[in-house]
């Protein structure tokens, strides 16, 4: 599995949604890089925290995922260093497209693939619309994934579980969950193709 960097300078875009059900669905490791995330507690054998006044990474393990919070930092150039694969995702309204605009100027020196993920998706013109930004901004298509607006996936960080365990439940509670549950095994397939 790749090295994985999730990073945008705009709070609340699925950033640690997306980190928590790769964790938790197929075992990566995890390092949070935000003073404000909760991901070490949910998954504290999974996932270590790096203090922000701390300047360098240390020594990760491979299968790794960098979880970004919203605001730049030297780490984070670190990180991508250490990555396959840059995954930003974002919310297609104009003030996320904003921020994630700010976000591909700021590293698209690297040479890192770069991952768009659409989330909360309800309108896909939305999503073209943006698509259309950032390829202007980076000067090259890029390659988007598109997340539905999904209670099954807020339900599953709410309840500290993966997608796939949620969706392997007996009951009529599974079948809620099988849909989100393909949506997050089809990013890894596309995540794998890196």
């Amino acid at each position: 599995m790749p090295n994985i960097t999730i990073a945008n300078f705009k709070g609340g875009v699925g950033k640690s949604l997306l980190a928590h059900q790769l964790i938790t669905c197929y075992g990566y490791h995890g390092v949070e890089i935000d003073p404000y995330g909760s991901l070490k507690e949910r998954l504290p054998n999974q996932v270590i925290r790096i203090d922000i006044d701390e300047k360098t990474l240390p020594n990760t393990p491979k299968n790794c995922i960098f979880d970004f919070g919203g605001f730049d930092d030297i780490k984070l150039d670190q990180a991508i260093q250490r990555s396959d694969l840059v995954l930003i995702p974002f919310i297609p309204t104009l003030e996320s497209v904003q921020g994630t605009v700010d976000t591909l100027e700021r590293i698209k020196h690297h040479e890192a693939p770069i991952l768009m993920v659409a989330n909360m998706v309800q309108k896909e013109e939305d999503v073209q619309d943006a698509r259309f930004v950032f390829e202007e901004v980076l000067g090259f298509e890029v390659e988007l994934y598109s997340i539905p607006l999904s209670v099954a996936l807020q339900t599953a960080i709410n309840e500290n579980k993966s997608i796939i365990e949620l969706a392997n439940q007996k009951g009529i509670r599974a079948y809620a969950y099988k849909k989100a549950q393909k949506i997050i095994v089809n990013l890894q397939k596309t995540i794998k193709n890196y």
